[in-house]
């Protein structure tokens, strides 16, 4: 079975349930489901951002302006990922926005050091481990700039469960949002068209 980011996704809101937070997706345009969480325990409400990667390597991209885009207006960044000990499990890993951008910002300078011309829109990626090169490490792990890490394993997220009641709009959305899921793109630009064959 093929991993899928909303799997790491659920995986992610589950961490933070067993941590004791009460835990409420944010919906709005552009944003894929579980990407944005609205954390709670007692007093004290969290904005999350999830980020999801299949190969340990986290991206960011800026907006226009050259900002980070969603980081700096959140309390806690979440990055789930496929386990490199335990196959069947996700590893959630919990990041202060700040150090993260410190990280991203000196990512950021180094490619522009390399490459004047670096287009503003380009993502930026980090892996999350070590990286060896001649034996030594060449670049500092991201994973130990981690506030802390848990494992979550993947059969405690429940399957889809579709309901017979679902309305031909709710269908539409849901193929929607399940295409650009699997291809990388933002859900409000996918228009989706059946045809049968006769």
């Amino acid at each position: 079975m093929k991993l899928r980011r909303s799997l790491l996704r659920e995986c992610a809101r589950l961490a933070l349930e067993q941590r004791g937070f009460t835990v409420e997706p944010v919906r709005g345009s552009g944003i894929l489901p579980g990407a944005r969480l609205r954390a709670k325990k007692g007093s004290v409400t969290r904005k999350v951002a999830v980020r999801t990667s299949l190969d340990r390597e986290v991206g960011l991209t800026r907006n226009s302006d050259g900002d980070w885009s969603t980081i700096p207006r959140m309390n806690e960044v979440l990055v789930a990922v496929p386990s490199v000990d335990d196959r069947g499990s996700a590893e959630i890993l919990s990041f202060a926005p700040k150090v993260l951008i410190r990280a991203f910002d000196a990512a950021l300078k180094a490619r522009r050091d390399e490459n004047p011309d670096f287009k503003i829109k380009s993502p930026i990626f980090i892996t999350l481990d070590d990286v060896v090169r001649g034996g030594d490490p060449s670049e500092p792990a991201l994973k130990a700039m981690s506030q802390w890490s848990t494992l979550v394993p993947l059969t405690s997220v429940p399957g889809p469960h579709f309901s017979q009641n679902e309305s031909e709009t709710e269908f539409f959305d849901r193929v929607k949002r399940e295409f650009a899921e699997r291809y990388g793109f933002d859900p409000s630009k996918v228009t989706v068209k059946f045809s049968v064959a006769s």
